[in-house]
């Protein structure tokens, strides 16, 4: 007879556990058994959402195991396993006992031996940091684990360079950038207030300026350490001025002092690695690389966009790696939306008045991290978004029209690029509807502008669109509020719901619609303004179209899907990882 084997653990409460308090509720069972076939699991099977283990109770589970482990290489399947559920579990059922089961077992974790002799433990402990801990609501949980990071960064950095000990200090250098890279984006969220608070620049100052921030003679854990270090920048609080702060310069004085010693050292090579690491990722900007050259370096463009591609006289592309048949491709799907554009809104192919824009460049990267980087120390462009399009002063001659793109890298082997019709449509708006510059209207322009080129570029088939539609369709905004809409709104209300009002007037009242741009193209601010207001009696109407949209979108094939909560493809840049460090079946990520 088999006899399953239990161990009893105590469960702290997320608030007694800062305290190492008493427990605050009654004594969980591990149940060995379980733990067990988690650990003989393949790989292959755990990271697959069918997975019958990737449950919230086998996640309490595995957590509170890790508490008493006493083998590497079953903490090692046991950590594996939390990173396994964080792509493909159920992640958004797991509750305030389920991260204080976490917390409860890395904190144990941490304090045996075993964490501090094995660098894939390590590799794994900062692995689980960063992809159950970068949420305002973990914080103070995330307070008690973030001493073992500053410690295995240090001791990581004290270690001989080999295969598994790079994975640990990479990956431990990634938690920091990761959580940073999330608490920035929230200014006011107990995320930032912890990290800042924390000074989680003191450690990575500390090892980018030792020399163990060169391992091996390759300078990738000082480029990971500046470019954390530049996110950590971004989560101070700003001034009201553009002048930075004491808190920023004195962060910008420190890793300045750090690359100009290792200039002295390497030349060019350290130059490179501080502008790439540090100067672009605290989005520091053209002119500041200019006035900071000793320590900063700007490529010449050619360098970095050797194509150049002419579509037509009125459309050439830029690029950085785009192939001849990607060329082709690319200009065939701009100029093949340019004749229904023009039937939309029946413009007659003619500009607006005093529009010298007669030609659009098109600069497209090979992805996010070099748009990033390039964007900024090329063009002077803000790169912290999804690609941008700068119509320039239209009424200037020679004024060149541009859009920054970039490839859809994360769809690869597939090829296309990122919004690249979405933005052709706001050439198209700017020199064939709208009169003036970007920001010549006073308000109610981002509906028109982004709900237009969604509309233009996708047509009826916008599934994503309508998934959130349908999902939120009881606090749908009215047309008024959609017209009234600004930036700071939010994504859905921004493209989502404006390409809905687009659509609506589009299909059902187009003479109105037309009527609008041409408002727009003889500068009647006031005419447009008054149309729109008339046109917010249609609300009814809109409201029964959009519940017959949500009734005939049939989403059920994409929401039997499994759901792979991916990292945020923007979080990382391609050019700081490791060459010889690559995502393989014991380190995967997606």
């Amino acid at each position: 007879m088999f006899r399953r084997s239990i161990i009893a653990i105590a469960l702290f409460s997320p608030a007694l556990l800062a305290l190492n308090g008493c427990s605050s509720r009654p004594d969980l069972i591990v149940d060995q058994t379980l733990v067990t076939q988690v650990v003989q699991t393949t790989q292959d099977s755990l990271f697959d959402a069918a997975n019958p283990l990737l449950n919230k109770n086998t996640f309490e589970q595995i957590s509170l195991a890790l508490a008493t482990v006493k083998e590497a290489q079953r903490a090692d399947h046991l950590l594996y396993y939390l990173r396994a559920f964080s792509y493909f579990g159920p992640v958004d059922e797991l509750d305030e006992t389920s991260i204080a089961s976490l917390t409860f077992g890395l904190n144990q974790l941490a304090k045996s031996e075993l964490l501090h002799n094995s660098s894939r433990l390590q590799e794994q402990y900062a692995v689980t940091l960063y992809r159950y801990y970068a949420d305002n609501e973990r914080t103070m949980q995330l307070a008690t684990l973030l001493p073992q990071l500053d410690a295995q960064l240090y001791s990581l950095g004290q270690s001989d360079s080999n295969q598994g000990s790079d994975y640990a200090l990479w990956e431990t250098l990634r938690a920091y950038g990761l959580l940073l890279n999330k608490a920035r984006k929230d200014a006011d969220g107990e995320l930032n207030k912890l990290l800042v608070k924390q000074d989680l620049a003191r450690p990575l100052l500390d090892f980018a300026a030792s020399p163990q921030s060169i391992r091996s003679g390759s300078d990738w854990p000082k480029a990971n350490a500046y470019w954390a270090l530049g996110l950590y920048r971004l989560t101070l609080p700003a001034s009201e001025s553009d002048e930075p702060t004491q808190a920023e310069r004195k962060i910008d004085d420190a890793v300045a002092k750090i690359a100009r010693k290792d200039i002295k050292l390497r030349g060019d090579i350290a130059k490179d690695t501080y502008t790439l690491g540090y100067h672009v990722n605290a989005f520091a900007g053209k002119e500041a690389c200019l006035n900071n050259s000793d320590i900063c370096r700007i490529p010449e463009i050619e360098d970095i966009l050797p194509v150049k591609h002419s579509c037509s006289d009125g459309l050439f592309i830029l690029a950085q790696d785009l192939n001849e048949q990607e060329l082709v491709k690319s200009c065939s799907k701009l100029t093949s939306q340019e004749s229904n554009f023009h039937q939309v809104l029946e413009t007659g192919y003619q500009p607006t008045a005093n529009d010298f824009n007669d030609a659009l460049r098109v600069v497209a990267f090979k992805n996010w991290s070099q748009y990033n980087a390039y964007g900024q120390l090329l063009f002077d462009i803000d790169t912290d978004n999804g690609g941008m399009y700068i119509e320039g002063t239209p009424s200037k001659p020679g004024n060149q029209a541009t859009f920054f793109a970039y490839r859809q890298f994360w769809i690869e082997p597939e090829f296309a690029i990122w919004n690249l019709n979405h933005e052709y449509v706001h050439y198209l708006d700017g020199h064939f509807v709208k009169y003036g510059g970007f920001g010549h209207f006073p308000e109610k322009m981002v509906w028109w502008s982004e709900g237009l080129a969604e509309y233009i570029s996708k047509g009826n088939d916008n599934p994503n669109t309508l998934k959130v539609i349908k999902s939120d369709i009881d606090n749908a905004p009215s047309l008024e509020e959609i017209f009234a809409t600004e930036y700071k709104d939010g994504q859905d209300r921004t493209y989502k719901w404006s390409y809905m009002a687009v659509r609506f007037l589009v299909e059902n009242h187009h003479t109105d619609f037309v009527q609008l741009s041409h408002y727009l193209k003889t500068d009647y601010f006031e005419g447009y303004n008054k149309l729109m207001a008339e046109l917010t009696s249609y609300q009814a109407e809109f409201s029964e179209w959009l519940t017959i949209q949500v009734k005939q979108f049939d989403d059920s094939e994409e929401r039997a899907k499994p759901r792979l909560h991916k990292q945020n493809r923007y979080g990382y840049r391609d050019y700081l990882q490791p060459g010889h460090l690559v995502k393989d079946d014991a380190h995967r990520h997606f």
